[in-house]
């Protein structure tokens, strides 16, 4: 891995699992270029001084913001439309109850989230909003640009791992960039604990779904392998062309 010339956990007064994902090698010799892009976890909690930092240091330009309908209605944007940022609402997964029930049954066996993530990224509609919001990242007017779900651990989790993929990073560092997450689920779960909102919806979550375990990275990009090749061909797969992917390189290797 590239020596870090900027840190990459940036630490926020209320915004948790808020990093960077400059540093990384591509096995072309490239590096993903620092503060161009960033992965967090949910930012409505922001106080004035996060709002500061955003601003001043970061410079942010543009936000993705990976959750759903229900949740963008339920907690909104917060502060950060204080801020002068493109804010693009691509929720990767929408459920409804029933969806939730059946789930539970399907999953009530798995020790990791590996399955969870295999079984969201085949449906076709998974890879449509990928491709959409690969196209907002790959235009360097909107960088700096942090894209988010709610723990930062899932959706950006996945994500993150389709992008880094890509780009030609080793698996090896995107299992190692996954895995971070467990850093902040201590925080995370208090925070949720203590919301009226998701308290109750906490008491039924099982363990496994707040780690950030390398099994569930590793046993992704492997199925990716077998089944596509690579995540890029996964990619390739579900719409994502020569063009796109060139874009992409061009706005994020150094």
């Amino acid at each position: 891995m590239a020596k870090h010339s900027y840190p990459r956990h940036i630490k926020f007064e209320s915004v948790f699992n808020f990093r960077d994902l400059g540093g990384y090698r591509t096995r072309g010799g490239q590096t993903v270029a620092w503060r161009r892009l960033f992965r967090s976890g949910e930012l409505h909690y922001m106080t004035d001084r996060d709002i500061t930092r955003l601003k001043e240091e970061i410079r942010l330009r543009s936000v993705i913001d990976l959750r759903n309908f229900r949740e963008l209605e339920q907690f909104g944007i917060g502060p950060l439309n204080k801020v002068d940022v493109k804010h693009y609402n691509i929720p990767l997964i929408t459920l409804s109850d029933s969806d939730r029930d059946r789930e539970r049954v399907l999953f009530q066996d798995v020790s990791h989230m590996g399955h969870e993530y295999l079984y969201r990224i085949a449906n076709a509609e998974f890879g449509r909003r990928v491709v959409e919001a690969l196209e907002i990242i790959a235009d360097s007017d909107n960088h700096p640009l942090v894209f988010h779900c709610t723990a930062g651990k899932d959706r950006t989790g996945i994500f993150t791992a389709i992008i880094l993929g890509i780009l030609g990073v080793t698996d090896e560092d995107v299992i190692e960039d996954y895995t971070l997450s467990d850093l902040y689920m201590k925080e995370g779960i208090s925070r949720w604990s203590n919301d009226p909102i998701t308290a109750e919806a906490l008491k039924n979550v099982p363990e496994y779904r707040f780690k950030a375990s390398p099994e569930s990275m590793a046993l992704f990009l492997s199925t990716l392998k077998h089944e596509h090749g690579s995540v890029k061909g996964y990619a390739e797969a579900h719409g994502v062309d020569e063009s796109l992917i060139y874009r992409l390189e061009k706005a994020l290797l150094a």
